[in-house]
């Protein structure tokens, strides 16, 4: 309990970002590859956070399995715009950014081994705004791990649809 609170902390010091910009709320759906150690898995996720015209913070719950391998992983992305001015009047908007969070993967063929630590890295991406409630996003994220014996990267090329509310 105590290191889901100490990752929801920062959710609260990182909002003092957003000033008196307005804030926007918005779930939504995500699908990726991801690739450690020789094993790629697809991933399903949910998401959820707010968005200013600035900053973006969310929190995704992933979980992705191939064969014996499987992992869950709860992580806290903070995301700025990037060359705003030139993509100002156009629906396409890239973005860069830093993730940190928590991982737990698990190897059946070891029998039942079970591995935790964190992850922290980069994320890059492009968003695409459909409308004033819906928008795509496709990004990369590449972590490192720490305290975990078996992973020392994840690589990550995912696909998420925004809903705002």
């Amino acid at each position: 309990m105590k290191k889901i609170i100490l990752l929801f902390l920062p959710i609260i010091l990182f909002s003092s970002l957003f000033g008196n910009d307005k804030l926007y709320s918005f779930i939504g759906v995500q699908t990726s590859i991801s690739q450690f150690n020789e094993v790629t898995a697809p991933t399903i996720g949910i998401k959820y956070g707010k968005q200013s015209k600035e900053i973006r913070t969310s929190l995704s719950l992933k979980h992705g399995q191939n064969g014996d391998n499987s992992f869950d992983s709860l992580i806290l992305e903070i995301d700025t715009g990037i060359l705003t001015q030139n993509f100002r009047n156009i629906p396409f908007k890239p973005y860069i950014g830093a993730s940190f969070g928590m991982m737990q993967h698990k190897n059946k063929k070891l029998i039942s081994y079970t591995d935790k630590g964190y992850v922290y890295g980069i994320n890059t991406g492009l968003s695409y705004v459909l409308n004033n409630n819906v928008d795509f996003d496709l990004a990369y994220r590449f972590l490192k791990t720490a305290k975990m014996k078996e992973i020392d990267s994840i690589n990550d090329l995912s696909f998420s649809m925004h809903y705002f509310y």
